[in-house]
């Protein structure tokens, strides 16, 4: 286990990998120490013959309250070793019952990228790729968006003031980039019907970014669908600027 502590710099670090799941790109190291909560990584490695693993896990340190911090912990460390475990015993059982070293090892690749990471706000996806045969390998993106001051999970309408009607603006600007290019998605875009507060979402300095799985609403190779809303439309109605 790999401990990353105490950087003052920002590290982009890029990430060389096969061109069966492009949606890797680079992992953002960014370490910051605000409102006494640390960052750190976490990271597992195997190189087993029928299973290659290079997981990173990001957690937090410090804060005010102990058993929030733990429980944010909690949360981002089982959404993936919860996967990896099913897993690894997939791959497990299948190559011992045909007792034979495979070509093509199964291959988990688990990712953080930080997104924003300031006073207020710390927001950041979780990109989990998957291969365990057949054509190509899948990835889950999870993403998580935390008030450091709360220390607690922000959902979508956390991000507003209360009563203000910020769904109907994310559903037109949606809708609004689908059909500059409705060719990329199912049905042309018609399967869009607007979204909710579960939404999966996270934040960049400028944007919310409303993005779907893997063939939710678009085929496999447009990859994960995602949109940038600006900040700058909701005027003084967002919390966290």
């Amino acid at each position: 286990m790999h401990l990353v502590s105490n950087v003052l710099s920002i590290f982009l670090i890029p990430i060389i990998l096969s061109q069966s799941y492009p949606q890797f790109m680079f992992i953002n190291n960014r370490i910051k120490n605000d409102n006494n909560l640390k960052i750190v990584e976490k990271s597992i490695n195997k190189n087993l013959d029928y299973l290659k693993e290079d997981i990173r896990i990001l957690q937090i340190q410090g804060g005010k309250d102990r058993k929030k911090i733990n429980n944010i912990n909690s949360k981002i460390k089982s959404d993936i070793i919860n996967r990896v475990s099913e897993a690894e015993k997939i791959s497990e059982e299948y190559f011992k019952d045909i007792n034979i070293k495979p070509t093509f090892p199964y291959e988990i690749i688990s990712k953080y990228v930080i997104e924003r990471d300031d006073d207020e706000i710390l927001s950041f996806y979780n990109d989990y790729y998957e291969f365990l045969g057949g054509a190509h390998g899948m990835t889950i993106r999870t993403s998580y968006t935390i008030d450091k001051n709360k220390e607690e999970f922000i959902k979508l309408n956390d991000l507003f003031k209360s009563g203000y009607d910020y769904l109907s603006i994310i559903n037109k600007e949606i809708k609004k980039q689908i059909e500059s290019h409705p060719e990329d998605y199912f049905d042309l875009g018609k399967e869009f019907k607007g979204i909710n507060n579960e939404q999966n979402f996270y934040l960049d300095k400028n944007n919310i970014i409303i993005y779907y799985q893997l063939y939710e609403i678009a085929p496999y190779v447009y990859g994960i669908p995602e949109f940038k809303i600006p900040i700058s439309l909701f005027k003084g109605n967002f919390m966290y600027n």
